[in-house]
């Protein structure tokens, strides 16, 4: 009866095996699939801005330019309109970034690892905020920010995104599972808070603050609405509103220009992310970390 009872179990753990292997490979076969498409689609769009804009909607289209060029390029980077976009979303993109790892990292440590009065309450609260559509809040925004003489100012574009409940609810996760002991003993030794924030906090956090860093890059660098309403002046415009202008800059759409600047865009997302990719791959799954 022993020998039956342990080939059972024997049978039961191989076909328990061989069902986690089929899901695990069906997994991978899935994201192969994705990565490949999307790869696909960066290839094709880095092909396409060395095509001339009558090659671009050819029929029938092809995937390799006939007779590369690099015209479009010198053509926007001769722009200096393009060049103003592209100085307008670095002046835009990385203050936002700090300032949102800032205020994150300051609310998730007193929700993390303070008590106070409705604590609970209020941070509730702050995750009901993801819940509400942007486009409810645009129109009051944006008179709360014309009222404020901000229109066409970098601090339209950086003030309102400076604060992130995503943010907050990510890094107070993180924080949570630091050990405790060694904030006290911080206490001990007679550091104040802001010393124990800045000097074990941070450091323990900058694996959950470079993957928040990713996010809010992404989200500042393609913000297109927002920058759309609140900025009227050429000289003003972010990278997105500068696409969209490449694109209907002559009386037929330039999708030359359009793709080739698309690929410029796309160079400093690669560069932030490939900085921060280590650190990245560990930090999305932050929400369910403990010490």
């Amino acid at each position: 009866m022993t020998d039956i009872s342990l080939d059972r179990n024997a049978g039961a753990d191989t076909r328990i095996h061989l069902r986690e292997q089929l899901v695990s490979l069906s997994t991978h076969l899935v994201l192969v699939i994705f990565a490949f498409i999307a790869f696909g689609a960066m290839l094709w769009m880095i092909l396409a801005s060395f095509k001339t804009a009558s090659e671009i909607i050819a029929k029938p289209p092809t995937f390799l330019p006939e007779a590369p060029t690099l015209g479009s390029y010198a053509l926007i980077l001769r722009e200096q309109a393009f060049g103003r976009f592209f100085f307008n979303s670095i002046v835009v993109a990385l203050p936002s970034v700090l300032l949102i790892l800032f205020s994150s990292s300051i609310a998730g440590f007193v929700f993390a690892k303070f008590d106070f009065p409705a604590k609970e309450v209020i941070f509730i609260i702050i995750l009901s905020t993801l819940m509400v559509p942007p486009a409810v809040t645009l129109l009051p925004l944006f008179r709360l920010v014309s009222r404020l003489g901000w229109a066409d100012t970098y601090q339209a574009l950086i003030i309102p995104v400076c604060v992130s409940a995503f943010g907050i609810f990510l890094l107070r996760q993180f924080m949570e599972g630091l050990p405790s002991e060694l904030l006290d003993a911080g206490r001990i030794d007679g550091a104040s808070n802001w010393w124990i924030y800045r000097h074990i906090v941070l450091p323990l956090s900058v694996s959950a603050l470079s993957a928040l860093a990713i996010f809010s890059f992404l989200a500042n660098w393609d913000s297109y609405l927002w920058p759309l309403v609140i900025i009227y002046e050429e000289k003003m415009r972010t990278l997105p509103l500068g696409l969209a202008y490449l694109l209907g800059w002559s009386s037929r759409p330039r999708y030359d220009l359009f793709l080739t600047g698309a690929v410029i865009t796309v160079v400093p997302v690669v560069v932030f992310y490939s900085f921060f990719q280590a650190r990245f791959v560990r930090g999305v799954t932050l929400t369910g970390l403990k010490y």
